[in-house]
């Protein structure tokens, strides 16, 4: 904190009354002093109450880094907290709110009364932010205060937490400073008014202590104050061009030349200002602004990395494009470099966008694709190709395989894919690309192969030249491999399969394929189905599984294979119930992707589990789902004789079901069958291990759903059906 601040002692209480609400929340426009009022609370607690503070920015608008971010400020104040939640972050935005937020609740739970400061957060617009955090307000531990900082309302329950008296605001009106704060925040910069001249400045800025500050530096430089405070205007649009016109033109040229060109940092230290300028001495200049008072705000205690003032920071941006605009794109491509040299990724694309280097830009973010995704950070992604939106970055080769890849891992749909990847063709790029992809042609034939974009007979062409290009020893051969064992079991080349299948498991694991590996393993388990091998398919489908487990994936659209293969191993066990609950999931999981073979493959053994059970109405729904699926694909190889096959036997099985269409469960056919054996009811109930109350309640449902009153007529009935082997009744019925 700077020396001589305004003390704001009425409002460092307001937010101690936040302890035990479930938000806080300081919101007001920019140059309300909300920082400098959370850091005075913060300099008075500290020794008492832990903070764990962090700064966003734009970067921050992915979910995944965003909480990464929270559980690494947490950590360093509370240990236990991000040791498990932290993990699964790699999962993806879609596993923080049903997973790594309970994680971290619980990590929480023993923690001591902390605050959590959550800065700017306008910077992050991002509803998935907003979902995420609510589902954190909502469940934090009464023990941890959350505080947001905000330039507009954020996008979280205010009004219910209003309500309930679970909220705590800090909003302009408050911030803003009275005609007595105002006079101390002059004399802090050296300036002395009349009482009047400081209630008219007061007036005029309405408090606001941007304003306030901006006209102590101009005030030391004005022989007539009284005049000058008649002239002030406190809006932000006359700030702007005041600081402009006043106060930057009077500072020295070599600072005003350092100034303008670092405005385009976020962030501001020595070393970075002395590459992007080419210079030395950046430090010695740091601290020469930071001691005239000009907009330079300190982000660390040691004082070595420093951020203009927002508003500054707008002012000089605005500057620097009038009167040097060829510089701007100069400045980004050597703070680009500078930060993928420091080892830090997202500034060093931020930088390259900015610059409008395409080649650059587009090799950055290739390189560093898989480590993003694989991390869950896919938002980040997106927003760097939504940011590469001019026309040489959207005609960019390697940049077009990338956009289709993002759509194919969110489920867009074929069109989307295909647009791209007919781009890519279009394009020209010689070389392997720098992900490591053989070539773009390689690149359009594994996406053609995995997502099927085409059909399955294009599928497998383009999934055979993806293994051909993919040689061994490319860290991609594994999944055209899977692409090609995937196409050819939906194309019913079982053999074929296998050979390309086995080959893609013999390979060593690589970083982020863990999703291509269980896809390997399911494809197996499906083919160890298909030959009634229940054993091998389950551990296939467990250890696919596992593989996502490990990596926080077992939710995703990537799982829903493993338990395909599962549900598929408990239908050969005889187990419909149990088949159901995993199919189930498998038609969940691959729901993002419709349509989609994978969505129709699980609706398919879906419809056969349900009618296996004698739900006849699942079946059916289940089925005509899988048509719809089918009918909006371009072919359906195998899957295409699997619904003829299970509509004709459900319909099939419907003429014969009696009077109410209604099937006979699995526990009524046993009970049927003993019926039809000849056994009494207590000799079914010892045999079936069932209660005689039950085996009655069987009996007279299966009356019922057969439209018989009799133990003859119900065996007579099934000799017509065909659904048990009567033998010569003994006992009564």
């Amino acid at each position: 904190m700077r020396p001589g601040l305004v003390p704001r002692q009425h409002l460092v209480d307001r937010l101690r009354d936040g302890r035990g609400r479930r938000l806080t929340l300081v919101c007001a426009p920019a140059g309300y002093g909300k920082t400098t009022l959370l850091g005075q609370w913060e300099a008075e607690d500290r020794e008492r109450t832990p903070f764990a503070w962090l700064s966003l920015d734009h970067e921050d608008a992915d979910p995944v880094k965003l909480w990464n971010q929270l559980v690494l400020a947490l950590h360093q104040v509370h240990a236990p907290a991000g040791v498990r939640s932290g993990e699964v972050l790699t999962a993806g935005p879609l596993a923080i709110v049903p997973v790594a937020i309970p994680l971290l609740i619980k990590e929480l739970a023993d923690a001591p009364p902390l605050v959590v400061v959550l800065e700017d957060w306008h910077a992050i617009r991002n509803p998935l932010c907003d979902d995420t955090m609510r589902a954190f307000v909502e469940h934090a531990p009464e023990s941890i205060q959350i505080v947001v900082s905000s330039r507009s309302d954020p996008g979280l329950p205010l009004a219910r937490l209003r309500a309930h008296g679970d909220l705590v605001e800090v909003r302009a009106e408050q911030l803003r400073l009275s005609a007595h704060e105002s006079r101390q925040l002059l004399r802090s910069g050296g300036v002395e008014l009349e009482s009047d001249d400081v209630v008219r400045l007061t007036s005029r800025t309405e408090g606001w202590a941007a304003g306030l500050h901006l006209a102590s530096i101009a005030l030391r430089e004005q022989p007539d104050t009284r005049a000058f405070v008649e002239a002030f205007s406190g809006d932000s649009r006359h700030v702007l061009d005041f600081l402009a016109r006043d106060v930057f033109d009077a500072v020295q040229s070599e600072m005003r030349e350092f100034m303008l060109r670092t405005s385009i940092l976020d962030t501001l230290s020595a070393e970075l200002c002395d590459w992007v300028l080419e210079t030395s001495g950046s430090a010695a200049m740091l601290t020469e602004i930071e001691h005239a008072n000009l907009f330079l705000v300190p982000v660390h205690e040691s004082r070595r990395i420093y951020r203009y003032h927002h508003l500054f920071a707008r002012m000089l941006q605005r500057e620097l494009i009038l009167v040097d605009p060829e510089a701007v794109p100069r400045l980004h491509a050597r703070a680009s470099v500078w930060f993928e040299e420091d080892g830090h990724v997202g500034p060093a694309v931020t930088h390259a966008i900015a610059s409008r280097d395409v080649e650059r830009a587009s090799n950055l973010v290739t390189l560093h694709a898989r480590e993003y995704w694989s991390s869950g950070r896919i938002q980040t992604l997106i927003r760097w190709l939504d940011s590469l939106s001019w026309p040489e970055a959207e005609a960019d080769a390697q940049l077009s395989v990338m956009r289709a890849a993002v759509l194919g891992l969110t489920g867009a749909h074929a069109d989307g894919l295909e647009r791209w990847m007919a781009v890519a063709a279009a394009g020209s790029h010689d070389g392997p690309l720098a992900n490591g992809l053989q070539s773009v042609e390689a690149g359009i034939a594994l996406l053609r192969g995995l997502y099927l974009t085409k059909g399955l007979e294009i599928g497998r062409v383009a999934a055979e030249r993806a293994v051909e290009l993919e040689v061994v020893g490319s860290p991609w051969r594994r999944q055209a491999l899977a692409a090609l064992g995937q196409t050819r079991y939906l194309l019913g080349d079982a053999d074929g399969a296998r050979e390309a299948l086995e080959e893609a498991r013999r390979l060593p694991d690589a970083p982020g394929q863990a999703p291509g590996a269980a896809m390997v393993l399911s494809y197996l388990a499906f083919l160890e189905l298909d030959l009634g091998h229940e054993r091998p398919a389950v551990r296939l489908a467990l250890d696919a599984l596992a593989l996502l487990e490990e990596r926080h994936v077992g939710s995703t659209p990537a799982a829903a294979n493993p338990n395909l293969a599962l549900g598929g191993a408990r239908m050969l066990s005889t187990d419909g119930h149990g088949a159901i609950d995993y199919l189930e999931r498998a038609v969940e999981f691959s729901a993002p992707l419709s349509p989609s073979y994978w969505h129709a493959h699980a609706l398919l053994r879906l419809a056969d589990a349900h009618h296996r059970v004698g739900r006849v109405a699942e079946a059916t729904e289940a089925l005509e789902a899988a048509r719809d699926e089918l009918e909006a694909l371009p072919d359906a190889g195998k899957l295409a004789s699997v619904l003829e096959e299970k509509e004709e036997l459900l319909h099939g099985r419907r003429r014969r079901e009696g009077f109410f269409g209604e099937a006979l469960s699995e526990s009524e056919l046993r009970v049927l069958q003993r019926l039809a054996e000849g056994h009494s009811l207590r000799e079914v109930a010892k045999d079936l291990f069932l209660s005689l109350n039950t085996v009655k309640t069987h009996r007279r449902t299966i009356y019922r759903k057969l439209g018989v009153t009799t133990r003859e007529e119900a065996l007579e009935r099934a000799a017509e059906l065909g659904i048990a082997n009567p033998q010569p009744s003994e006992s009564p019925g």
